[in-house]
């Protein structure tokens, strides 16, 4: 399993609009081959900071068949007018878990 985190910061003062269409933006993500769950987070000390994680079978699963498809840029097109800067995107693979 792979851990997407993207680090995204909202234009000052939308935060709020943004979640409405983040929450209308996931349905093409949730719907996607490989993908698992999601959250999306808001930053307590910088409330206009948000980290979307995503956790996908395969990194192809997010890369190859979300990011080229139709459903990526309908999704794209409703989160990204809000951005102040563009996000930052990484893959993270567990090498240690806590068993309890």
């Amino acid at each position: 399993m792979i851990l997407e985190i993207v680090t995204i910061y909202i234009k000052a003062g939308q935060e709020a609009e943004f979640e409405v269409a983040f929450k209308e933006a996931s349905q093409y993500v949730a719907a996607a081959h490989g993908y698992i769950k999601h959250e999306l987070r808001r930053c307590v000390e910088t409330p206009n900071k948000y980290v979307n994680m995503i956790h996908w079978q395969t990194v192809d699963d997010h890369m190859v068949g979300f990011r080229q498809s139709e459903a990526f840029q309908k999704f794209r097109a409703l989160i990204s007018p809000y951005y102040e800067v563009p996000s930052e995107m990484n893959h993270y693979e567990v090498v240690m878990q806590n068993p309890a």
